[in-house]
């Protein structure tokens, strides 16, 4: 056994000097060739320098009011949008309907709860919802960037706009220094009619919400849009409307063309609201080619 045993390590010694000699034989493989880095490779920082990530900007903050009162269709479409895009809406409304109540103000503007803890309601107007909206967000320390008022159902154009609640609302936060959005559905009767509106309103602020505010603190848009998908857009001639005492005044009421809304097109028209001298800055060239 012990013979045996040396001639089977003999063996194995020959075998692996061969095996050894024919690896130092081989060529070694080639190198990867060189190419872009992998989109999924981590990416060191350069020596000596350092990484800054912007922080996000917070969602822009949004008072949604309306004159149709809390629970209609209208301001129920277009807070849903909203909140689906991402921004932060916190909604104060009349209790009940006050169309045609204008910027008029009752001081009855105690804040009530609803089933819905983003929902108050005031038992006044929807300027008096406005006033105290924005005093409960300011003292919690969350002011609104923007303040949007509707979408009421059925139009707002014209120089019957003064009579509307759903412009008072805007033209009364204008006044408290706030950019703001009247917002009306052409022959609107409920909520599903006002979706593509409320869609409307999602790509609006959309397109000023990069700036903070959005735009300029004391301009009212005035939007009406149709009751089905728009057609395309057409800006109204701005106008100056005032506040004398809580009732609105157009200083130029023009004419009642409605900008081709009864054909399908929504309308924008820029008021200056804030009672100031001299108007505030436009957004057409921000939007153009929005629509």
């Amino acid at each position: 056994m012990s013979g045996s045993r040396a001639a089977t390590g003999a063996l194995l010694i020959v075998v692996a000097v061969v095996v050894g000699a024919l690896t130092g034989c081989a060529s070694p493989a080639p190198p990867p060739a060189a190419g872009p880095p992998s989109s999924t490779a981590p990416v060191s920082p350069v020596a000596g320098t350092t990484t800054t990530v912007a922080p996000r900007p917070a969602p822009l903050r949004i008072l949604l009011t309306d004159d149709d009162g809390y629970s209609a269709g209208g301001i129920r479409a277009v807070r849903a949008a909203l909140t689906r895009a991402g921004y932060d809406v916190s909604t104060v409304a009349p209790d009940g309907n006050r169309s045609g109540s204008g910027a008029e103000t009752s001081g009855k503007q105690t804040l009530h709860n609803t089933d819905d803890p983003g929902v108050r309601t005031v038992t006044g107007t929807p300027a008096d919802a406005v006033i105290a909206g924005l005093a409960a967000l300011r003292a919690a320390g969350r002011p609104p960037d923007l303040v949007v008022s509707g979408t009421n159902l059925g139009r707002n154009t014209g120089s019957g706009i003064t009579e509307s609640g759903t412009v008072g609302a805007a033209v009364t936060a204008a006044h408290a220094g706030l950019p703001a959005i009247a917002v009306s559905t052409d022959r609107a009767e409920d909520e599903s009619d006002c979706e593509p509106t409320a869609a409307f309103v999602v790509r609006l602020v959309g397109a000023l919400a990069t700036a903070r505010p959005p735009f300029a603190p004391g301009l009212v848009l005035n939007v009406n849009h149709p009751v089905k998908q728009a057609s395309g857009l057409a800006w109204l001639p701005a106008q100056e409307i005032t506040l004398e005492g809580d009732r609105m005044k157009l200083d130029s009421p023009g004419d009642d063309n409605d900008g081709g809304l009864g054909r399908g097109r929504a309308t924008i028209a820029e008021l200056d609201a804030d009672g100031k001298d001299g108007a505030p800055p436009s957004v057409r060239d921000r939007l153009a080619g929005f629509g």
